[in-house]
């Protein structure tokens, strides 16, 4: 491809009232330059029609994998649930199409092993949706490691609350998506990417919420609300996260890197943003008090305007600017690649290096032995 051509891109997953698609990777593709939103897919003619016009795109599906076949599609972007990733990515693989796939990549690692050889095997470019590879807040710290900031480090903790587990969706493991499958592989993600790399991992899960969803009705609780993990890293580092979607109190995530030389903490910038991406750093040296540590520009995408601070993406939740930021980052890798013919990372070979940790932890995890059996959700 030419250095200067546009990416025609098509959603699969582009409701108009709502969604991760809509809400945020619409956005991001309307503002990257170089990048023009083609097609758009939904299950419904009507809603496939009403995303066509909202969004401006010439074409509209009601089969992604018709979408994918389609000759003014060069990258397909797959915004649509976990148990559909499959079939949209071997679809649009087949067509000899680029692909973004939001996280987990599919429910299963031998689906995942499956995609990511086909990839390989056609010579496209395939990138997987781990959102924190994107984060400025993140790409900083870790500059800031390398440049020597903290010094050694020797630690590295990771305290996360989460809303999901509440919901139906995230309730039971033959739905793909759970805390492990989807957190759990962002956050292992980014502590392996950013921090050295795992070289030893230990897990505990527990089911702590009641046998009901969001609207009080039974749901036969089988996912982990409740996960440990602690470690060791590359350079001899211990890690230790704290996972957990059991209350709705203090939502959002907070990260503490440790070194001889001082310390640097992420936390969520907003409790009513509890998105893994939204954080703001700060940092000390030395003894010294934990000071606010300015993002710089070259970290961040600057398509994304610093207001709005949220974007609205389901009924009664919002998607953070920096959630935008970040998949604009990576859109914006994917497309250099793209356009250049390098390499794309974190691409689906790496999908499967993350559902394999996932999986080789819960195999061995310690399961405890207490759960509830009846109440009201908290």
């Amino acid at each position: 491809m030419a250095e200067d051509r546009v990416i025609r891109v098509g959603m699969v997953g582009a409701n108009p009232a709502y969604g991760w698609g809509s809400g945020v990777h619409r956005r991001v593709v309307e503002r990257l330059p170089g990048f023009v939103l083609k097609g758009v897919c939904t299950t419904r003619e009507d809603s496939a029609r009403a995303a066509s016009e909202a969004f401006r795109a010439p074409l509209w599906f009601t089969d992604g994998r018709a979408l994918a076949g389609h000759a003014d599609i060069d990258l397909v972007a797959i915004c649509v649930k976990a148990p559909h990733h499959y079939d949209v990515a071997r679809a649009a693989l087949d067509a000899g199409k680029h692909v973004y796939c939001e996280w987990p990549l599919t429910t299963t690692l031998e689906q995942s092993e499956e995609l990511a050889a086909l990839a390989e095997a056609r010579g496209v470019k395939a990138m997987i949706g781990l959102h924190l590879r994107g984060s400025a807040a993140m790409r900083q710290a870790a500059q800031m490691i390398v440049d020597g900031y903290v010094g050694d480090v020797h630690n590295v903790s990771l305290n996360a609350r989460m809303f999901g587990p509440v919901m139906r969706a995230m309730a039971m493991r033959a739905g793909g998506t759970t805390l492990l499958s989807i957190y759990g592989g962002h956050l292992l993600d980014a502590l392996d990417h950013y921090f050295g790399g795992i070289v030893d991992i230990a897990m505990r899960g527990a089911i702590h919420l009641p046998p009901v969803d969001e609207t009080g009705a039974p749901v036969s609780r089988d996912a982990f609300d409740h996960l440990k993990f602690h470690g060791i890293l590359v350079d001899g580092a211990l890690f230790n996260v704290d996972l957990a979607g059991v209350s709705l109190t203090d939502m959002g995530c907070t990260w503490r890197i440790d070194g001889h030389e001082g310390s640097l903490v992420l936390t969520t910038r907003d409790p009513g943003l509890p998105a893994v991406e939204s954080l703001v750093l700060h940092g000390a040296r030395r003894g010294a008090q934990m000071a606010p540590i300015p993002i710089e520009p070259s970290f961040d995408c600057s398509v994304i305007p610093a207001s709005p601070d949220r974007y609205e993406a389901y009924p009664n939740s919002f998607a953070s600017r920096e959630a935008l930021a970040a998949i604009g980052t990576l859109y914006a890798e994917l497309g250099d690649a793209i356009r250049r013919g390098g390499p794309v990372e974190p691409d689906f070979r790496h999908a499967v290096k993350v559902q394999r940790l996932l999986a080789n932890a819960e195999s061995a995890a310690i399961v405890s032995p207490y759960r509830h059996i009846a109440g009201a959700m908290p």
